[in-house]
């Protein structure tokens, strides 16, 4: 069974997907969940719980890509599983994607929030919302990140939980 989990932040959508991207109800849940986000300028999906895939599935990361695309919408990879990286690499088609990791993550959604709240008397501070100086504080240090809201946090707790969880399993299987 195939379960896609969305999390807006601001012009940004996370999409944790868990389980078997493969021809059936796959295909048509991550590709409407994905295509009903139209104000969002960044989209990850987080494969950290993927553990197969199939045509019909590189199918619809490839029709989502091109939609991407066609918006000019930011459209990344994240967290990509053993299997499926094979898969992906077997094909060729792991050039075609761009992956990012969970800093990377941070790092768009922290840019995402300072673009935001930049105004006009900001202009002279335009150049330093492009690049990225931010660290990543794990649950329970006592602080965040500027521009870092509530949401922002949960997306990153999720992620980082989801990908101990990966790391987990490829122990048992190494």
């Amino acid at each position: 069974m195939f379960k896609v989990t969305v999390q807006e932040l601001g012009d940004a959508g996370v999409f944790r997907c868990q389980g078997r991207i493969v021809i059936g109800d796959a295909y048509s849940t991550l590709r409407n969940a994905v295509l009903s986000q139209t104000h969002a300028r960044i989209l990850v999906l987080d494969l950290a719980q993927v553990d197969r895939i199939d045509a019909s599935g590189l199918g619809v990361l490839l029709d989502v890509r091109t939609w991407a695309r066609s918006g000019a919408i930011l459209f990344k990879l994240m967290n990509v599983t053993k299997k499926v990286e094979e898969i992906l690499e077997l094909t060729h088609l792991q050039p075609v994607f761009e992956f990012c990791s969970v800093r990377d993550l941070f790092c768009l959604l922290h840019r995402t929030a300072s673009v935001r709240s930049w105004s006009a008397d900001q202009s002279n501070r335009a150049d330093e919302s492009d690049r990225c100086d931010c660290s990543v504080k794990m649950a329970g240090s006592g602080s965040s990140s500027p521009g870092q809201s509530p949401d922002c946090c949960s997306v990153l707790r999720g992620i980082v939980s989801a990908v101990c969880y990966r790391r987990s399993l490829e122990r048992c299987t190494d």
